[in-house]
């Protein structure tokens, strides 16, 4: 017999950080951002309007009480995720400050934390 699973991995980036921060994610809005942009909102957030690839000083006036979190990143320092007002990606020297030649994303957390995932799917699936 042959069973095939598709797991959903909605809003896993958040997941990942209230897991790390602690935070209830049943209760807190949470979002993960990668410079202004939203790439993961968790249920709670949504229910505010907040919706992935919103800026996030949109997401703000939408669920004043928001927690955003700043991807992990390799080479420089980030400021503080407070829904400040970025220039787009496709700028490497954003108003933001950051060089983005030099400051790259990581998504090393979230690679871990998949892969804690597929060592307990591996695990009951023998």
């Amino acid at each position: 017999m042959r069973v095939i699973y598709h797991l959903d991995f909605d809003c896993f980036y958040c997941q990942v950080e209230q897991r790390r921060l602690g935070i209830d994610g049943s209760l807190q809005p949470l979002a993960v951002q990668q410079w202004d942009g939203l790439i993961a909102v968790n249920y709670p957030a949504r229910k505010f309007g907040v919706k992935r690839g919103m800026r996030a000083s949109e997401a703000k006036l939408c669920c004043p009480n928001l927690t955003l979190v700043h991807v992990e990143t390799v080479g420089g320092e980030v400021p503080a995720a407070d829904g400040g007002d970025a220039d787009d990606d496709d700028n490497d020297q954003a108003t933001d400050g950051i060089d983005r030649s030099l400051v790259k994303a990581s998504l090393r957390p979230y690679r871990s934390a998949s892969r804690e995932v597929f060592k307990v799917l591996a695990y009951h699936c023998q």
